[in-house]
């Protein structure tokens, strides 16, 4: 079925579908996507536990992945990277499996989540998995619990990695044209990757603040 469909989008003339059509088509490739993301990395799991590769004469899934799928060594690394991810966050595998999130905000929450202790990464994965879900609540918003979370957990940073050291500038340069630096805790520079993946959406040409310099310490 999933060929059939895929068969038949690739036939035919996207152009003549309608813009109502191709939104709906894209939305469902997406969930598809998902789905497709959760079911290979289970696949690939359970074909390194039977010793799938090693019976096929490779030492390892990523060495098996290259060679008799055809695909690159940074595919195959990739592959290997979600079955990982999601072997240690099954809340996730469940959400992509469920057509709840998508792969590159699963990601997303695995890197913030993982920070925590092993028996705190469940509890907080259904949690930024509920608010997603709920709606109204976009990337930054996920980025921000998620550093409440892990603060609560772990607690803040001690005096070793205090604030005292951390801080982003930005100057103007020539032309109005901006430049960044900074030293950057992990729960700001999530909470800034999320900011600058939300402003990477198509928009106005001219995004960069205009003030001549500004500071932040968190």
């Amino acid at each position: 079925m999933l060929d059939a469909g895929l068969d038949y989008l690739n036939a035919a003339d996207a152009a003549l579908l309608g813009s109502a059509a191709q939104g709906e088509c894209l939305r469902a490739l997406g969930r598809a996507n998902a789905k497709f993301t959760a079911a290979h990395a289970a696949l690939v799991r359970a074909f390194d536990a039977a010793g799938g590769p090693e019976a096929d004469g490779y030492p390892t899934p990523r060495a098996w992945l290259t060679a008799r799928t055809r695909i690159t060594k940074g595919a195959a690394n990739e592959a290997v990277k979600w079955e990982r991810t999601l072997a240690r966050h099954p809340k996730l595998a469940a959400g992509l499996a469920a057509e709840e999130i998508s792969p590159s905000w699963a990601a997303k929450i695995a890197a913030w989540n993982g920070r925590l202790p092993e028996a705190e990464i469940d509890g907080a994965d259904e949690i930024l998995l509920q608010v997603g879900q709920a709606g109204g609540a976009d990337l930054a918003d996920l980025a921000a619990l998620a550093q409440e979370i892990y603060e609560r957990t772990v607690g803040p940073d001690d005096d070793d990695d205090s604030f005292g050291g951390r801080a982003l500038w930005l100057d103007a340069t020539f032309g109005g044209a901006g430049k960044v630096n900074g030293n950057l805790t992990p729960g700001c520079t999530a909470a800034l990757q999320a900011l600058m993946d939300a402003l990477g959406k198509p928009r106005a040409p001219k995004t960069c603040v205009r003030k001549p310099s500004a500071t932040m310490t968190r």
